[in-house]
């Protein structure tokens, strides 16, 4: 008898190896289904992250900025500083290798006036500013990239102020101001430019933009001809003819909704 169990040791190994081969219930078999499955996955995760890729250039866009306005005729009084926002849509599917975006633009500068202190905490100034206004399109080149080139079209209407505020405290010691305009004008807009849009991380963006702004001639108030009485009050200014041409550039950060 014993000289027979070595002989079924062996009989049951050789049948457990050729049942396991044949069992698709093995734990071998199971870790290739696993592999196999985490490739198909990780397949299905990669094409989620490509179509998100895709259609990045396809949600909206909102911009914020700060910018510079000077004229482009070098008149001291048309050259300023102040902020912009512009809301847009990309008009093409991913398929296309470029983008058009369309939207509206919103721009404020600031171009300073004539100050003037008094006793009392009275403070005395005349600003002059500006708000333009217009649609726009941006054609962009190579929207996925690390850095997109665009040029930049718009029209619009650009909306000159100048008031006068006086800055006082009152019988309670508490801070006022008084505003009352004193002057404005507006001017049709167009123009074109261009720059380059920067990839910071997944849906933000900096933004270089330079635009050449075309206007019509206004009147506005010359800050030179400003002049204040004796109390501190404005006495008297003239206005002057002037072109609205202006170089502007802008630097802020586009958001992709």
């Amino acid at each position: 008898m014993m000289k027979f169990i070595p002989i079924i040791i062996i009989i049951i190994l050789t049948y457990s190896s050729a049942f396991a081969q044949r069992n698709p219930n093995t734990n071998a078999d199971k870790i290739n289904k696993n592999k196999k499955g985490d490739t198909i996955i990780n397949n299905q995760n990669q094409l989620i992250n490509d179509s998100k890729d895709n259609n990045f250039r396809n949600k909206g866009q909102f911009g914020a900025y700060l910018n510079y306005g000077t004229s482009s005729f070098s008149l001291p009084e048309l050259e300023g500083i102040g902020f912009g926002f512009k809301l847009g849509k990309n008009l093409f599917s991913e398929n296309f290798p470029i983008s058009l975006i369309t939207g509206l633009g919103f721009d404020y500068l600031y171009f300073g006036g004539k100050s003037s202190s008094q006793s009392n905490n009275v403070k005395i100034a005349i600003n002059s500013n500006a708000y333009g206004w217009y649609p726009y399109l941006d054609l962009e080149l190579g929207s996925s990239w690390p850095i997109t080139l665009f040029g930049t079209a718009y029209w619009g209407g650009r909306f000159f102020f100048t008031r006068q505020n006086i800055n006082y405290t009152d019988a309670n010691n508490q801070s006022k101001t008084d505003t009352k305009n004193l002057d404005g004008d507006v001017t049709q807009i167009y123009g074109l430019g261009g720059g380059l849009k920067i990839k910071l991380t997944e849906g933000l963006k900096l933004e270089l933009r330079y635009q050449q702004n075309h206007g019509n001639e206004i009147k506005i108030v010359d800050p030179t001809s400003i002049k204040f009485d004796s109390f501190g009050n404005l006495n008297s200014y003239q206005n002057k003819s002037t072109q609205t041409n202006l170089e502007m550039f802008f630097l802020g950060l586009l958001i992709y909704l």
